[in-house]
């Protein structure tokens, strides 16, 4: 283990800053501790377990999960099924502060009338991969906001 500490240090020391590549790094660390990463394995938390609602509020009440509204309450969003999704509590905070800190100051700016949130599922998961933020018409925004799994091999 403090093999690894030196490794670190040396890594992200200011000298080191910029001559490695993180990706690169935290496969070799993978590797050395004996594990391949397969493609098609889950990165980050494996949430494919929760398949039904009900497990989904089972989570939330523990608070492992939070109900997350696509169209915030702030622009109107209702509080119904189609409009709700189950994700992990970084998620709510991520989403509002790009809702709050960018899209709105282009809606307010007349940059944008157009929005959508459009979550990415796998399967009958209920905690989706990835939600695509778009504030668009006249000016064009988007973003992805990765959750887990193949989402997040891309970056």
């Amino acid at each position: 283990m403090n093999d690894l500490f030196q490794r670190l240090r040396r890594w992200f020391s200011p000298a080191a800053s910029g001559d490695h590549d993180a990706k690169a790094f935290a496969d070799q660390l993978l590797r050395e501790a004996g594990y391949e990463p397969n493609q098609g394995e889950p990165l980050g938390p494996d949430w494919s377990y929760v398949d039904s609602p009900q497990k989904a509020k089972a989570l939330v009440e523990e608070g492992v999960l939070v109900e997350l509204l696509l169209l915030p309450e702030e622009f109107g969003g209702p509080r119904v099924p189609e409009n709700v999704v189950y994700v992990p509590p970084f998620v709510e905070e991520m989403k509002y502060r790009t809702d709050m800190n960018i899209i709105r100051p282009l809606i307010m700016d007349g940059m944008a009338t157009q929005y959508t949130a459009t979550p990415e599922h796998v399967g009958p998961c209920m905690v989706p991969i990835s939600i695509r933020l778009e504030a668009t018409e006249p000016g064009q925004f988007a973003c992805n906001l990765a959750i887990w799994g193949a989402a997040l091999r891309r970056g």
